[in-house]
């Protein structure tokens, strides 16, 4: 069950990429995450052609609610990781295909201990009227110890069959045999679950760094 989250204020910011267009806004979203710890929501429009990256470095303690509307040929890549210790994070994607053959790819992970708590909504939508579309939605989640919790809602809302979507959501601990391995070579306890929980937010940046080639 994905939790009512309420805040008292909400951030919004609106953005277009013109037709044709790559841009690139990670940097400048992640300086805003220090100062604002509430509720943001960022409404993303990728005109013809367009593209759009954007990747979301360590948002512990925040509630974020993302919009992306493609028209044709656009693309988007959204990425991004918290780690939570005593604080929540929860990520909303609303991904609009309104063009044909418009394609987004998007992978959010969590990290998870002492009552840390996540939580991933993702809604993808392609009309009856628009083909040749792709997009994929991905959600991890790693929970370190019994105090961690993490949900999960990855939904599709697909009208047309000529198009190529996939959703998906996992929640694990650490495997025990990855910490027996590195424990045997002299690797510490609490040094063995760093190593495995950097590994797994690093899957999405190493992501963003192929994308920006």
């Amino acid at each position: 069950m994905i939790p009512q989250v309420q805040e008292k204020t909400k951030w919004i910011g609106k953005y277009e990429i013109d037709s044709h267009e790559s841009l690139d806004v990670s940097k400048k979203l992640n300086r805003i995450w220090k100062d604002l710890k509430s509720n943001t929501q960022l409404d993303f429009k990728v005109h013809k052609g367009a593209s759009l990256n954007l990747f979301f470095e360590d948002i512990s303690d925040l509630v974020l609610d993302i919009n992306i509307t493609l028209e044709e040929n656009a693309s988007c890549n959204m990425y991004g990781y918290s780690k939570n210790s005593n604080t929540k994070t929860h990520v909303m994607t609303n991904v609009f295909h309104q063009g044909c053959n418009s394609i987004c790819e998007q992978d959010f992970r969590f990290v998870n201990k002492d009552n840390g708590t996540s939580s991933f909504k993702g809604l993808i939508t392609i009309p009856k009227n628009v083909s040749g579309c792709e997009s994929y939605m991905l959600n991890k989640n790693l929970l370190l110890d019994r105090s961690a919790l993490a949900h999960s809602k990855p939904e599709l809302d697909i009208r047309n069959s000529q198009t190529i979507c996939t959703h998906g959501s996992t929640t694990s601990s650490i495997d025990e045999e990855q910490k027996f391995y590195l424990q045997s070579r002299g690797i510490g306890k609490k040094e063995c679950v760093d190593i495995i929980s950097n590994a797994f937010c690093e899957a999405v940046k190493v992501k963003y760094s192929n994308k920006e080639k």
